[in-house]
């Protein structure tokens, strides 16, 4: 019974969530660039990844183009190259039509799931290292420390930040924070991911200012003026499953990312 309420689900899914029959959906291009504008400052300002799947003839999906890329701005600041790497993409595993289903759906489903609930049993526990790393990155080793160096204060402290200690009111903070699209003339953090057939071209749209990536804007039919907006993590859960855990795609997406921006909101609020 279960197995085919899953199977009712998908169908559903398939032809009715995001508008895009799986089987027109014939190539899937995911593009993540994040840097700065070079405003006339030498060395590199970018960098990014693009990776692309096709569909075969079986339904499934392949890898088929896999790109590093590279923005400079020269030792003038002025003479500003775009370079790519291209990489092999043959030992690149072949992604089962049903990962990519289940993925879609998640890009289009809104589940509200920026919850401890969800997040805390995916979080794996900085070490103490990594905890000083963020306050030393943040200009607030101190706040572990205080002015008096207690040891056991500062055990303390970084036993409470490993507990996750506060991460409901953190996880309030950050999605509010994340609430309303943030545009910044001088920075960029975004993934586009579009998905092409039929007839029919489909955007998705994340920023990353704030971990992880949330929420998620769907743009459908050109210009792209007009924007529909969901919260759900399985849509970068489900991403990771199929993508190559060396990318850099894969990496922004990691919900353990929320760490840093937690620990920083931790140390510079509860200390």
């Amino acid at each position: 019974m279960a197995r085919q309420l899953l199977i009712v689900l998908f169908l559903f899914a398939q032809y009715f969530s995001f508008g895009q029959s799986i089987d027109s959906v014939s190539v899937i291009i995911i593009d993540y660039s994040k840097g700065h504008y070079t405003s006339g400052r030498p060395g590199v300002y970018g960098k990014g990844e693009i990776l692309e799947l096709t569909q075969t003839q079986s339904g499934d999906f392949k890898f088929t183009r896999r790109f590093s890329i590279v923005e400079s701005a020269g030792n003038d600041g002025k003479s500003l190259h775009k370079d790519s790497i291209k990489f092999s993409v043959k030992s690149l595993a072949i992604v089962p039509k049903e990962k990519i289903l289940y993925w879609l759906t998640q890009l289009n489903t809104d589940k509200q799931n920026f919850t401890p609930s969800f997040i805390e049993p995916k979080l794996v526990a900085p070490e103490r290292k990594e905890i000083m790393q963020v306050a030393k990155k943040y200009d607030e080793v101190w706040k572990l420390k205080g002015f008096d160096s207690d040891r056991d204060d500062t055990r303390k402290k970084i036993e409470a930040i490993r507990s996750f200690s506060m991460l409901d009111s953190f996880l309030l903070y950050q999605k509010n924070a994340t609430s309303t699209d943030v545009t910044l003339n001088d920075v960029y953090n975004n993934l586009t991911i579009t998905t092409i057939g039929g007839g029919d071209t489909t955007e998705y749209r994340c920023q990353f200012f704030e971990s992880p990536g949330q929420p998620i804007s769907r743009f459908t039919n050109r210009p792209y003026a007009t924007a529909s907006k969901i919260v759900n993590l399985e849509a970068n859960t489900a991403a990771q499953d199929f993508l190559p855990k060396h990318s850099m795609i894969y990496r922004v997406l990691d919900i353990n990312k929320i760490k840093e921006d937690y620990i920083d909101w931790y140390l510079d609020r509860k200390m």
